[in-house]
């Protein structure tokens, strides 16, 4: 058995996944992969110490059990606590408030008390603390919340693998001075780095710079990170492994060529340094994995010993998931070490050619080599996360990569010397200003052309197996004879894997997303088509940072749509209609229908107007005489002809049915009690299957004879948690529950999934039952 080490880490692997699964289906593969490769290496090498390998797989189990069983600190803690410690990091959220890592002890009033704990803070108030202060505070410990629809942040795993203990909103909070422990020192030479950034280059190269030089991605535009990322050269926004071996080359060069070294003083001094800018900058799982692998090949130097790619990664994955072993899941660990095997595999065939033969055009051909082995390898994952790929980062990483070490010596230089005199540092930093302008450019002009940035949507576990699958034949067996008939088979299982629904099930889906108090609802066919019915939007948020942004768009690209075929707004409420007009500029809407209603002129009105006038959208005005050319849709409300005096715009609230199969679903908007009177009186057809409850459960809806007439086994409730209406009102509720449909609520069980069968059957799945990687701790929202 070649690299025990680089086997052992893949079966400690392989136990942690068996502990926490993300799915019964990767369960069931790595069973699988552990006996048969257990009986394999059994039959191969006859040698009982292929035991070690299912004893590695029992410890990870183990270690991921240990890890769900921390303490939680918010399940020992009740009422308010009071903590006194140091800030050691600080940043801004999407609200505008002030977010903080706190190292503190912490004590409640029942006299429970925690020592060295790390607490994620948020302070809503006006006033700002540094990095390296000391403060006291006060307040109520929460836990983390968790994911409340497929394509939602999970603060949960993200605040958790970051090592956070609990989460505040302090009701006080007070400075006490400058720490001087060592922890804060560091923090306040990085917030001294970047006051100097912010002084010698323009905000938007500065808030790069940062993120290089420092690991703090705060200051980055939303615009500028879109562009790398969409080039596919995001990778240079963070402390990764390309910065930490670019240090590297430079620490040992300085070493040995020009202080005139030994290889072996050269290695250790290389191994402090790098050890030191990872403890400055932070311990992110990439930069952990890039140090680690420096650290054994310089060891290997200092004791004149051989070194092992696939080893060196091991060891690295192994330190890490022994910390932490909720890192398994983090996209940065998993992307590194993706990445870096890509590296490794493509050195590995690039070293089987002679060196000291090679030819310019042979050095442009192992640097493709490179860039696509890495892109291919990481593609999977980056889809899986981000929803698309960049097919032109395998052209862009070309430029990038080179030019990144000469940025990096350039900015650290640039730093330090602008802290020591200004005007000597806003010199230097011209160089740096010139490369991040030159990216800019490399990069814009690639995402112009066709298919540079393919939107994917969220590929399924079984199919990322696959990739990995066919991706491992092909360099394993591509040369081999006959190869073509294995590759052909594991196409046609990923090609079946990829388009399952279109060929075996034909589910269409109806997902209510969870957006706060407001409606939003996405219908995605089987044959591609998706529809929306109302946007959502949240009052008092800026138009661009509302819940179209934050929830609508992610959620669509989740699903890989860059089409709406049609789009249905209710009534020109914020809670309904901003979220839709947000992603206008994101994904094309090809026809839009609004009610046949008078409405009054307001500032909402107006407002959709102007945005419809900037757009390209067949826009149709329907009422209950409206036939439309989609079979299964039927407009039942408003009544043509009708119109209610009381200047009240929800009664011309939009109603309609949607059909797949002979499941109905009826979406009421916001109708009140008048507006179903109507409905009945004009004998409208209202059964339906599912009910989209009206006006979020007001008490002024969801009549007793609306509900007779409708005989819905399912209502849906889209509401805020905790809001200020009061909805669902306890009188909807106990009309719903008289009715015997069973009720689900946004705001407890989060986006709400409708699966509708073929055979005219659907099934409901919950955000809330969607039990994640770890134990759900009870939901928590932030206040601005």
């Amino acid at each position: 058995m070649k690299r025990p080490i680089f086997w052992a880490t893949l079966y400690f692997i392989s136990g942690i996944y068996f502990r926490l699964g993300i799915s019964e289906m990767i369960c069931l593969v790595f069973v699988l992969f552990i006996l048969s490769s257990f009986l394999y290496f059994l039959k191969r090498y006859h040698n009982w110490k292929v035991m070690l390998l299912l004893i590695f797989t029992l410890f990870g189990f183990l270690m991921a059990d240990a890890g769900q069983k921390k303490e939680i600190l918010e399940e020992a803690f009740e009422g308010v606590i009071y903590g006194e410690g140091m800030i050691k990091e600080t940043g801004i959220t999407s609200s505008g408030n002030q977010k903080m890592a706190i190292k503190c002890d912490i004590l409640d009033t029942d006299g429970n008390k925690a020592e060295d704990v790390l607490i994620y803070v948020i302070w809503t108030e006006d006033s700002r603390f540094d990095d390296g202060d000391k403060v006291s505070f006060s307040g109520e410990l929460l836990s983390f919340y968790t994911a409340s629809l497929p394509a939602g942040y999970d603060e949960n795993l993200y605040l958790r693998t970051k090592g956070y203990d609990g989460k505040i909103y302090p009701d006080v909070m007070e400075y006490l001075g400058e720490d001087s422990s060592f922890e804060s020192s560091l923090a306040r030479v990085r917030g001294r780095v970047h006051e100097t950034l912010d002084q010698i280059l323009p905000a938007t190269e500065s808030g790069i710079m940062k993120a290089m030089l420092t690991g703090d991605k705060e200051d980055i535009p939303d615009e500028a990170y879109d562009m790398y990322r969409d080039a596919g050269v995001v990778h240079i926004l963070c402390i990764s492994g390309l910065h930490m071996s670019i240090l590297a080359l430079y620490v040992s060069f300085c070493m040995e060529r020009i202080l005139k070294q030994s290889r072996r003083v050269s290695a250790v001094v290389t191994m402090a340094v790098a050890i030191g800018f990872l403890i400055f900058t932070g311990f992110s799982p990439s930069a952990v994995r890039a140090v680690t692998m420096i650290c054994v090949v310089m060891l290997a130097r200092v004791i004149f010993r051989s070194h092992d790619r696939l080893n060196e990664i091991s060891i690295a994955a192994l330190l890490i998931l022994l910390y932490e072993p909720l890192y398994l899941f983090h996209i940065g660990f998993q992307l590194s070490f993706v990445t870096v095997l890509g590296l490794c595999i493509a050195a590995e065939q690039i070293e089987t050619k002679k060196l000291h033969q090679r030819k310019p055009l042979d050095w442009l051909k192992d640097s493709l080599r490179f860039s696509l082995y890495a892109s291919l390898f990481s593609y999977p994952l980056v889809a899986y996360y981000f929803y698309s790929v960049s097919l032109i980062g395998i052209i862009a990483n070309l430029v990038v990569i080179p030019l990144s070490g000469v940025l990096l010596g350039f900015g650290i230089f640039s730093a330090v010397l602008g802290m020591i005199f200004q005007p000597a540092g806003v010199f230097a930093a011209g160089s740096v200003y010139g490369i991040l302008k030159l990216f800019e450019v490399v990069c814009k002009a690639l995402l112009q052309l066709p298919y540079a940035c393919v939107l994917m949507g969220r590929p399924t576990e079984t199919v990322i197996i696959l990739c990995y699958v066919l991706l491992f034949f092909w360099l394993k067996y591509a040369d081999r004879k006959n190869s073509w008939k294995g590759a052909a088979m594991l196409c046609l299982f990923l090609w079946c894997a990829v388009f399952e629904n279109q060929i075996f099930h034909k589910e269409n889906t109806v997902t209510f997303l969870d957006v706060g108090q407001g409606d939003a609802a996405v219908i995605s066919t089987y044959d591609g088509k998706t529809y929306l019915i109302d946007g959502g939007g949240e009052y008092g948020k800026a138009f661009g940072k509302n819940v179209g942004m934050t929830i609508l768009l992610p959620y669509l690209e989740y699903l890989g749509v860059n089409h709406i075929d049609a789009a249905f707004l209710s009534h020109p409420d914020t809670d309904h209609m901003i979220g839709l007009l947000e992603i206008m500029d994101e994904i094309p809407i090809q026809a839009m229908y609004l009610s046949d209603y008078p409405y009054m002129v307001t500032e909402n009105i107006e407002f959709l107007k102007e945005s419809l006038e900037k757009y390209p959208i067949k826009l149709y005005t329907v009422n209950n005489r409206t036939t439309m050319s989609e079979e299964e849709w039927k407009i039942l409300y408003p009544i043509d002809g009708i119109v209610f005096k009381n200047g009240d715009d929800n009664h011309g609230s939009m109603v309609l049915k949607y059909q797949y199969n002979g499941t109905n679903v009826l979406f009421t908007g916001d109708c009140g009690i008048e507006d179903e009177e109507l409905l009945l009186q004009r004998g409208a057809d209202l059964s339906a299957d599912i009910l989209k409850v009206s006006h979020h459960g007001s008490q002024n809806g969801s009549g007793e004879m609306f509900l007779e007439r409708i005989g819905a086994e399912t209502a849906i409730i889209s509401c805020g948690e905790n809001n200020i209406y009061g909805h669902p009102h306890d009188a909807t509720m106990k009309r719903l529950k008289d009715a015997d449909m069973d009720v689900y609520r946004t705001d407890k069980d989060g986006t709400i999934l409708v699966r509708m069968k073929q055979d005219g059957t659907f099934k409901i799945e919950t955000m809330a039952e969607r039990k994640p990687l770890y134990e759900r701790i009870k939901k928590t929202m932030e206040i601005g």
